[in-house]
């Protein structure tokens, strides 16, 4: 199944409320991203408590882009009652076995782990096997709004197709998420790369009308 998630980077409770209302009625998962300022230099709202009180049966996953995650984790696990999946990124300076060994065995919740535009596949390779999904950034974190590809690190949106047709030859079953930059023009070439499911934030919360934009992304995917 090839789904579109929207994605989450707020500075506000007021923000994240008016999104998730925008959005809820015409997708399965959100995907709602934690950022600190530990691992990556920017901050945003991500209020478990808060967000556990706003009534949706819309799932979500946390992108945890921290150092520390199993904190944040286990906080949503105690108040979102959607919450589903957690994914933390392979750059932290953590075993990313380990921590997605905890997520999944003690706190029983699915686990993705992360990678970086200039992270290469062989970092995740020995935790590929036991976690539900590999979310591979096409972006450099952080920020929403970049363009596709990340030309500072790595190169351009070529790099990105790569990786993504590499992790579906290295797991033809693994699920594969894309994050970052993802435009309407540019689904079609990752879907067809091979990747599962793509999260998209500013060019739908971006848009005049929100709802409507998911609403045509849902039926392009449709048609794939």
């Amino acid at each position: 199944m090839i789904e579109i998630v929207p994605a989450f980077l707020v500075k506000s409770e007021k923000e994240f409320e008016r999104n998730l209302r925008l959005v809820e009625n015409d997708c399965r998962l959100i995907q709602v991203d934690v950022l600190d300022g530990s691992l990556f230099p920017n901050t945003c709202w991500y209020d478990a408590e808060r967000i556990g009180a706003l009534k949706t049966n819309v799932e979500m996953e946390l992108h945890l882009m921290v150092e520390n995650p199993i904190p944040i984790i286990e906080a949503w696990k105690k108040y979102v009652p959607t919450f589903t999946r957690a994914i933390v990124h392979t750059e932290m300076h953590r075993p990313s076995g380990v921590i997605t060994g905890y997520i999944k065995d003690e706190l029983k919740l699915e686990t993705g782990i992360a990678l970086n535009p200039e992270s290469p596949l062989s970092e995740v390779e020995e935790v590929l096997h036991s976690v539900n999904q590999l979310t591979i950034m096409s972006v450099h974190p952080g920020y929403q709004g970049q363009t596709f590809g990340d030309p500072k690190h790595v190169g351009d949106a070529h790099f990105i197709f790569e990786k993504i047709r590499s992790s579906r030859a290295h797991q033809p079953d693994l699920l594969i998420e894309v994050d970052g930059g993802i435009t309407q023009d540019l689904i079609e070439p990752i879907v067809r790369a091979g990747a599962n499911r793509l999260c998209i934030g500013s060019a739908i919360f971006k848009t005049d009308d929100p709802t409507a934009t998911l609403k045509s992304l849902n039926t392009l995917i449709a048609s794939l």
